[in-house]
This record gives structure tokens, C-alpha cells and sequence, in this order.
């Protein structure tokens, strides 16, 4: 079976040890699918779900939803960004190393990213096209680009991603409610 994974970004610079670049992503299988249905009720802002919009309770409330899910999480954490790495270049890197873990690791033939700008998005397929076309993933992966106001499935990233930077930054809200579905993968950008 064919699994695809809905992917986010984030960025720390403040409250954490060392600045960080973070791509996260949901894999969706027939275990999890109904978790965007659950983590609806909590979406406040123009029927969006962002982690940061949430006061600490709902943080809790939406780890703990998370937490009862079977569902599996990938985090590649590119640090430490440093004064002279420009976050694209990390974020490309991190993509690589995301794609190629999916696809080998977890089946997945497709990823879903939020949409940002075409350039970047671009640059997104770029970086898609070399793993293809080097055998880093199967030829038949493919990346694309939605946005998450139009893609629920988008919004579970989101919410792992801004627990797992709560957590690094001192203010745990939930993380160690989904921890133990959460790989962690961290690379040294270069």
C-alpha cells in the first residue's frame, strides 16, 4: 500500500539551545485517517488550525488527541542554523533527508507540503527531482504543493511541530504525550 505524508515547517531561534529549522510531517494511513476530524473542533483561526493560535490547555487538549492516535510522525530538525546558513539552504537539506526516510522507512510514494511561495516551492521540486533522479527514493515519489487552508491533513504537522519547539524551548504543553510517536532525526546543516 501506498501511504502519502502531509508535511510543515518551523523555526526557533528564541528560547532554544541552538537556532533550529524543522520539517515535520504526518503519515497518513487507514489507522489515522479520521485525526484531522478529531483536531477540527480546535481550529479557531479562519477554519485554520495553528499551534501558536492555542492558549496552553488547548495545547494539552490537542497533544492528547494526537497522543490517542496510532498515527506516525517524522521530525527532521536541521541545527544549529548559524549566521552564514540562510534557513532555504537548511530546509532544502532537511527535505532530502525527510523524503528519503519516508520513502524508505515508512513507505510513503508521496508528500504533501504547505504551499509557500513558487520559488520556494520550486526549490522544493528541485531538491525532489535530485532525490529521484540520484535513487535516494523510488522513482515513482512524487512531491507536492496544497494549501493548508485547503488541506486539513496539513494542520497535524503544524500541531507536532509546535510541540516539539514548545518543548526544546523549556514550555512543554504536550509534548510527552505524542513523544513516543514522534522519530526525531537531526542533521548538521552545512
Amino acid at each position: 500500500m501506498s501511504r502519502t505524508a502531509y508535511g510543515d515547517e518551523s523555526i526557533r531561534r528564541t528560547g532554544v539551545s541552538e537556532p533550529m529549522y524543522l520539517l515535520g510531517t504526518y503519515v497518513d494511513d487507514e489507522h489515522s485517517s479520521g485525526l484531522p476530524d478529531a483536531l477540527d473542533e480546535y481550529a479557531r483561526n479562519q477554519g485554520k488550525l495553528h499551534w501558536h493560535d492555542h492558549t496552553r490547555s488547548t495545547k494539552r487538549a490537542v497533544c492528547e488527541e494526537i497522543g490517542r492516535c496510532a498515527a506516525k510522525h517524522l521530525i527532521v530538525m536541521a541545527a544549529p542554523l548559524g549566521p552564514r546558513l540562510r534557513e532555504e539552504s537548511a530546509r532544502q537539506q532537511a527535505l532530502q533527508t525527510l523524503m528519503v526516510i519516508l520513502n524508505q522507512t515508512y513507505g510513503v510514494r508521496s508528500l504533501v507540503m504547505e504551499r509557500r511561495q513558487k520559488a520556494q516551492d520550486d526549490k522544493d521540486q528541485r531538491s525532489a527531482a535530485i532525490a529521484v533522479n540520484s535513487g535516494m527514493v523510488a522513482r515513482d515519489f512524487k512531491l507536492t504543493h496544497r494549501f493548508g487552508g485547503n488541506e486539513r491533513k496539513l494542520w497535524v504537522p503544524d500541531q507536532v511541530l509546535g510541540a516539539f519547539g514548545d518543548a526544546q524551548a523549556g514550555m512543554s504543553a504536550g509534548w510527552e504525550l505524542i513523544e513516543r510517536r514522534v522519530r526525531v532525526e537531526k542533521i548538521s546543516p552545512r
